[in-house]
């Protein structure tokens, strides 16, 4: 609806061929507005300018002539439409229902949000049940990025026999940032990776390094895992937004699959 109502003001404030004097007249005198004899609904214009006034647009006069205007042409094309077949033929029909019923759909279910709202009782119950099912790790973990698998293989041997995998990280490594530091990648969750990376990751012991380079779109990595640890669960007020959405969405399905056990659907 917000675009839709966005989508309607840019319109508005374009040129338009009609009088001036034509729509200050109309406006001025608070007349019935009429196309062909089809009146515009004022409620159609109530009903945009307390959308307008939800998102903090000072309503003008010239803001409201200019609904006008919009309507008005809606109203012609509307109009012309039906002359032309358009508003009869199967597809926009169609299309039409669904629309209508979509709206319906969303409307209903912004209704029984409101009607049933997410207390503090029931973030908090959840927000303890997430807790106690938190089990998110942290990695500590080196690694060497080189271009080629062939210098990946070279430099693994390499630590097989007895090589510092500091220091080959600082040789070899074309990652700038972590070379420096002997290919030190510090702490990061396994999610903060690339994909392939990640998984490298999880099958190693601690001080394990990878027997095998793993290629990524950067380069090709040698991995060395230095420390894992528990993540520490989020505090509730970084968490309360997220309960509230999931709680909203389970009493929504509830809802839903209510309604279609009592209904007689037959497929």
């Amino acid at each position: 609806m917000k675009n839709f109502i966005l989508f309607l003001f840019i319109v508005c404030f374009t040129n338009f061929s009609f009088s001036e004097y034509l729509f200050e007249k109309e406006f001025s005198n608070k007349k019935e507005i009429s196309v062909n004899n089809v009146l515009i609904n004022k409620n159609l214009i109530y009903f945009i300018k307390n959308e307008v006034k939800k998102e903090g647009i000072k309503i003008t006069e010239d803001m409201e002539k200019n609904i006008i205007k919009r309507l008005i042409d809606l109203e012609l094309i509307h109009q012309q439409a039906k002359k032309d077949g358009l508003t009869s033929n199967h597809n926009f029909l169609s299309k039409s229902e669904l629309a209508f019923k979509e709206l319906i759909y969303t409307t209903y279910l912004q209704n029984f949000i409101k009607k049933n709202k997410i207390t503090k009782n029931e973030i908090k119950k959840a927000y303890e049940n997430f807790k106690i099912n938190f089990n998110e790790l942290d990695y500590k973990a080196s690694h060497i990025l080189v271009s080629s698998k062939n210098e990946a293989v070279k430099i693994i041997n390499n630590l097989k026999n007895g090589a510092d995998f500091e220091e080959s990280a600082k040789t070899n490594s074309i990652d700038d940032e972590s070379k420096i530091n002997g290919g030190d990648l510090g702490w990061f969750g396994a999610e903060d990776m690339v994909e392939s990376f990640s998984k490298a990751l999880k099958k190693l012991v601690v001080n394990e390094i990878t027997s095998n380079p793993v290629q990524s779109q950067f380069g090709w990595h040698i991995i060395k895992l230095n420390q894992i640890k528990q993540r520490p669960a989020p505090l509730l007020n970084e968490k309360e937004e997220g309960i509230k959405l999931m709680l909203q969405k389970a009493k929504l399905k509830a809802h839903l699959d209510e309604l279609r056990l009592i209904a007689d659907i037959k497929q």
